[in-house]
């Protein structure tokens, strides 16, 4: 069987016979072009920002028609040919011929969707199908066809709204015998009316006879804290043991208390809970997600060093799909996402006198602090977020609402805790992840780059993942840690610099089983399943499911001995670590741009908090600070020393060097920095890639680099030397970038010599 794309998705969708399954099997296995063709597939299926063809649009490519053909096996053999290489090259034509087949092969899989019309109604369709297709004989083209399927519309709708008619005129008769029955019907009328005011006089009676109760209750004091409840169906008293017997009592004696009345109840604070009505036309969410709420919190304004607040582990629980206010202190705001707040001041906005809560904006979580620092923030943008300064990276202090779509990077030296759908999330340095709510309305976790470590107190708790290939949903085993990394591989440096990596995605259960289910990325179920593991099964303790961007179609397991490095918790911080930590996260809650506050953090006269803002920077794409300090001067002058600026460069370069887009960026920075005619050398240096006709030349202009006037090129050039030769610790001590005129001269002689005289020996790939 010829490998097409109609066989491709024919084969994707299980629509062959086994023979013909399993012959495509082997065929796609051994075919490269046909792999890249399936990974584009199901990278474009479920896209929801593909545009969708023109329905009126003219030409082989792009008509309805020629869609149709094609997935009706119709489309002359001449045109067979030109088709398909469209839908090749065009992601719009293959979604659109990708998703087709696979709802028709969904729907024939389902006989019981498929009913015939009834004689008549197929008759009445037949002919004005024939009457249309001798009226328009002479005409062709795509507008032919939807004015032909218009007209026949609306004929239809006048044949069913004349059917109607004569139904309703049955109708009319049966509505004059009715007549004589209406007296009758008002002196009943009269009667009920009647009852209802004796009953809702008695009523009143009843309210004024026990209206101290109501005043006693609203003369509570102001000053304490207000919490407000989710106004559900089923609403519930967030309160203390020791309360409830109290509060109960209290809420018996009150009268008129009824559905879409507001309620007066008590918090844990002894505050009034005030459950406001639920306005008329407001969609309460299908999802019920429950997330926790903390019983006592202590929210730090934005720019403080407050301590925070614990976990949220064991807190009351909530439904999800309502914002809250969860015990504000007086004088303090709960932060949530911009898209979530109106402030009338230009400010911070966090003045809770110029702040509304938006009520109707679900939650998908909340960020609690950073274990080792305490108070801290995490870099974020949603989708209503304006990519202007900086692509719209704004941040998130802790305590803050996550709302229903956050994209999140965590800045180097903080780990946050996030806490989404009652499931604890741990984010490592440099990690970025988007959470949001996938098609079902449930919580779903993609993982771009670093590691995640998620748990729950309760085992049956569900969340969604995507990481990498890996696209699931794991169903219970939260009570134990998993882990989830998307990493590059291999994982050396000089393979970074290079864009030699290739990324791989791995998840471990550490302390007890996981249920694991594939499902699509948008958590639909799978329609091909990764090969090499079930659709769905249980991932054992210390068991890796990994997936590689070599084999994209294909997944395996494997039971290691001990945790390897991502999957282990984070390292504390050092003293100078954690104080510039402090100061990044002080920094970027200023009420200033997120640039400009960067930026002033780099110029400190601290050499870690310059660091850390640089490779912040770095994080987001902007590098032009990373390269200032790494051609700056060494102490005691204003940059960093020969340990720290090794920290940045490896820390900040090499993974900019492996993503194409933002290599553009850095090597763009490197040129810029130095004159037109050494930028090319520097980005060389930078990529260990010099243009040199032999590897004897290439160490010529590397030692004579040593001897440069920028520091840039000589550190840049030691590097890579000791990269290449082997070195002892009186052989390091031959040469520093950071030496005077003749000292580097001295260096680079007896580098010179030792190559010349084949007295250095190369390191072992």
């Amino acid at each position: 069987m010829r490998l097409t794309v109609r066989t491709l998705l024919a084969w994707r969708d299980h629509m062959l016979s086994e023979a013909d399954q399993r012959d495509l099997d082997e065929k796609v296995l051994t075919h490269v072009a046909a792999q890249e063709i399936e990974q584009r597939i199901e990278r474009v299926l479920g896209n929801l920002d593909m545009p969708s063809p023109q329905v009126d649009a003219t030409g082989l490519s792009a008509s309805a028609n020629s869609m149709a053909e094609f997935l009706d096996n119709a489309l002359p053999e001449d045109y067979l040919g030109p088709f398909e290489s469209n839908c090749i090259e065009s992601d719009v034509q293959l979604c659109e011929a990708a998703e087709c087949h696979h709802l028709l092969s969904e729907l024939l899989g389902q006989q019981g969707l498929i009913e015939g019309l009834p004689l008549n109604e197929c008759q009445m369709l037949v002919k004005l199908t024939e009457a249309k297709t001798s009226l328009l004989s002479g005409q062709e083209g795509q507008a032919t066809d939807i004015d032909n399927a218009r007209s026949m519309r609306v004929e239809l709708d006048a044949i069913d709204a004349e059917s109607n008619t004569q139904t309703s005129q049955g109708v009319v008769g049966l509505r004059e015998k009715k007549k004589h029955f209406a007296p009758a019907a008002i002196i009943i009328a009269v009667a009920l009316l009647i009852l209802l005011l004796s009953a809702f006089g008695f009523q009143l009676f009843s309210t004024f006879g026990n209206s101290h109760i109501q005043q006693q209750v609203a003369q509570q004091p102001s000053s304490t804290d207000l919490s407000m409840q989710v106004t559900d169906e089923d609403p519930k008293v967030i309160a203390t043991p020791r309360h409830a017997t109290d509060i109960k009592k209290s809420l018996e004696k009150l009268p008129g208390k009824e559905a879409g009345e507001p309620a007066v109840e008590q918090s844990v604070s002894g505050a009034i809970i005030v459950k406001p009505r639920v306005p008329e036309g407001t969609e309460t969410p299908k999802s019920t997600q429950s997330i926790p709420v903390q019983k006592e919190s202590a929210y730090p304004m934005v720019g403080t060093t407050a301590a925070a607040n614990p976990s949220m582990v064991s807190s009351a629980r909530v439904s999800q799909g309502t914002a809250m206010a969860i015990g504000v202190p007086s004088g303090s705001v709960l932060n949530v996402p911009a898209a979530s707040l109106e402030t009338k001041s230009g400010t911070s906005g966090m003045d809770s006198d110029n702040t509304s809560l938006n009520i109707e904006e679900p939650v998908l979580g909340f960020l609690e602090s950073d274990a080792n620092i305490g108070w801290a923030a995490v870099l974020h943008r949603n989708r209503l977020t304006d990519r202007g300064e900086l692509d719209g990276w704004l941040a998130l202090p802790t305590e803050s609402i996550l709302g229903v779509y956050e994209e999140i990077q965590v800045p180097p030296g903080l780990s946050p805790v996030l806490d989404v759908g009652g499931v604890t999330v741990r984010m490592k340095p440099r990690t970025h992840a988007v959470f949001k709510l996938d098609s079902l309305q449930k919580p779903r976790i993609e993982l771009l780059f670093g590691s995640i470590i998620i748990r729950s107190g309760n085992n049956t708790d569900q969340i969604g993942i995507a990481a990498g290939g890996l696209n699931g949903i794991i169903l219970s085993g939260l009570s134990g840690s998993v882990t989830i990394n998307v990493s590059r591989t291999p994982d050396n440096i000089l393979s970074a610099r290079q864009t030699k990596q290739s990324q791989v995605a791995r998840i471990i259960a550490q302390e007890k089983p996981v249920l694991w289910r594939q499902t699509q990325p948008g958590g639909l179920a799978v329609a091909r399943p990764l090969r090499g593991v079930p659709e769905e099964f249980q991932l054992a303790p210390k068991e890796i499911l990994e997936w590689s961007e070599i084999s994209p179609l294909e997944a395996s397991r494997r039971i290691v001995d001990s945790l390897p490095p991502w999957a282990v918790s984070s390292r504390s911080l050092s003293r100078l670590e954690k104080s510039a930590s402090e100061a990044l996260a002080e920094a970027i809650t200023q009420p200033d741009p997120l640039l400009k506050s960067l930026i002033e953090l780099s110029d400190s006269s601290r050499i870690e908090n310059r660091i850390i803002a640089a490779e912040t920077l770095a994080l987001l794409g902007w590098y032009e600070q990373v390269i200032e300090l790494l051609a700056a001067s060494p102490r005691p002058g204003p940059g960093p020393s020969a340990e720290l600026w090794m920290q940045l460069e490896r820390e900040s370069i090499p993974p900019a060097l492996a993503d194409k887009t933002l290599a553009m960026a850095v090597k763009k920075s490197l040129r810029d920095h130095v004159n037109p005619e050494e930028g090319d050398a520097l980005v060389g240096l930078a990529t260990r890639t010099l243009d040199s006709e032999s590897f004897d030349v290439q160490i010529t202009k590397l030692i004579d680099f040593l001897e440069d006037e920028n520091i840039i090129f000589r550190r840049y050039a030691i590097q890579w030397l000791r990269e290449l030769f082997e070195e002892s610790a009186s052989d390091a001590a031959k040469y520093r970038a950071d030496w005077n005129e003749k000292q580097l001269a001295e260096g680079s002689d007896w580098w010179r010599k030792r190559y010349q005289q084949g007295l250095l020996r190369r390191r072992s790939l």
